[in-house]
């Protein structure tokens, strides 16, 4: 039989669009089609569940990875999978417990085959997630992961590196950040600065509600907040010295990161040999649904720190309207560097953190609100967790793709 004239078969060029077609309809169905994400993290902390929250909010298969006997908090969505795989027991720091628990995760990943393992927090669970052997493997370093523990011996030093070098994709909160992870094994091809994202509509500027005020014994003080761990990376020693210079305020310092009982009680006994003890308040943990309140009542938000990576609490403060004082820190540079660099003081200077917080206090309401503006503006160009997550999940497809589709 005759082929019909302009068949697919007799005309190359429509054979060829038609193949294309073919190929556009795969690429959409690809971009459509949930992802199946295990991640490997602290379950328990806020950005975790941040993250896993958001992705399967949007329809993605969602998996935590979590070592045996560890608890996980409530307040996950229904749906979200938990796979277990065996701790480090009694071998915590030897290499036999962290290569017996690697292969384990290796077993556990095995069971689900993921499309892709996201790994948070580079220290052990990076190498961990290289002794699996999947691919594509994602890992987010955040802090300390990539700027303190590496530094601590030859052999964090090589795990890091294995760890980094064999990663489909590095990312980092910072450009400082996603530096160092260079700097300690990464490939530069494959790193990306993505920020961890911050929930612009929860925070946002707005009046706090005068209940909530009362409720923390605040009602009408001036406030600095410092929303940092008690623990000694932190220098919540060098905030108190710098609040006794400042009468009339104030200080509550939130413990959202925990806090070291040793450092707690040394904290409260400086307090007291300062004559401030009756201005501070030390907040226990909060909901996630008051945080947004807890930084619109504070007239300036305090975070000074000996080393950062990228912190979400002074990105977060921005997001409200609220200012920053912060260590003069490169991640912090990127934030304050070109809006408030009067407010970027020392490491260790309680004077500096004083005077600085003092110039804040001493604003009209004018400079406050420009500078608000500014800031918020900057978190939604930067940081905003859609934008973020978005471009997250194009990573993810585009290495989830078949190597030809990429």
């Amino acid at each position: 039989m005759k082929q019909a004239e302009g068949s697919a078969q007799g005309d190359p060029g429509r054979a060829g669009r038609a193949e294309g077609g073919e190929a556009e309809r795969a690429e959409a169905e690809r971009a459509e089609r949930p992802l199946a994400i295990a991640v490997l993290g602290d379950a328990n902390s806020i950005h975790v569940r941040r993250w896993v929250s958001y992705f399967a909010g949007h329809g993605h298969k969602m998996t935590l990875l979590v070592p045996e006997g560890v608890a996980v908090e409530p307040g996950y969505e229904d749906g979200i999978a938990i796979e277990r795989y065996a701790p480090q027991a009694g071998w915590r720091f030897s290499q036999i417990g962290l290569i017996a628990s690697g292969l384990s995760l290796r077993r556990a990943v095995n069971r689900i085959r993921p499309d892709i393992l996201q790994v948070h927090y580079l220290t052990l669970n990076g190498f961990r997630a290289w002794m699996s052997g999947f691919h594509p493997r994602v890992v987010t370093v955040w802090g300390n992961d990539v700027l303190i523990d590496p530094r601590r011996s030859a052999r964090a030093r090589l795990l890091a590196r294995l760890a980094l070098r064999s990663a489909d994709l590095v990312t980092g909160g910072s450009q400082h950040l996603v530096k160092e992870a260079v700097a300690a094994g990464a490939r530069p091809e494959r790193t990306r600065y993505v920020h961890l994202g911050v929930d612009t509509d929860h925070f946002r500027p707005g009046d706090c509600p005068p209940e909530f005020r009362s409720g923390l014994g605040v009602p009408g003080a001036r406030v600095v907040l410092s929303p940092r761990a008690i623990a000694p990376l932190y220098r919540q020693d060098v905030v108190v010295e710098a609040f006794a210079r400042l009468p009339a305020v104030t200080l509550l310092v939130l413990t959202l990161q925990g806090a070291q009982k040793s450092e707690l009680a040394a904290l409260r006994a400086r307090a007291d040999a300062l004559g401030v003890a009756d201005r501070i308040r030390i907040l226990p943990r909060l909901a996630e649904s008051e945080l947004p309140d807890l930084y619109r009542l504070s007239d300036v938000v305090v975070s000074v720190p000996t080393s950062d990576g990228g912190p979400k609490t002074v990105v977060e403060a921005l997001a409200c309207g609220r200012p920053v004082v912060a260590s003069d820190l490169p991640p912090n540079r990127e934030w304050l560097a070109d809006l408030d660099p009067g407010c970027l003081v020392p490491v260790g200077d309680a004077a500096a953190t004083a005077a600085a917080i003092g110039t804040v206090l001493a604003r009209s309401p004018q400079q406050r609100a420009e500078l608000a503006d500014r800031g918020r503006a900057a978190v939604l160009e930067r940081a905003d967790q859609r934008l973020a997550m978005a471009e997250m999940e194009a990573l993810y497809r585009r290495l989830a793709a078949p190597p030809s589709a990429r």
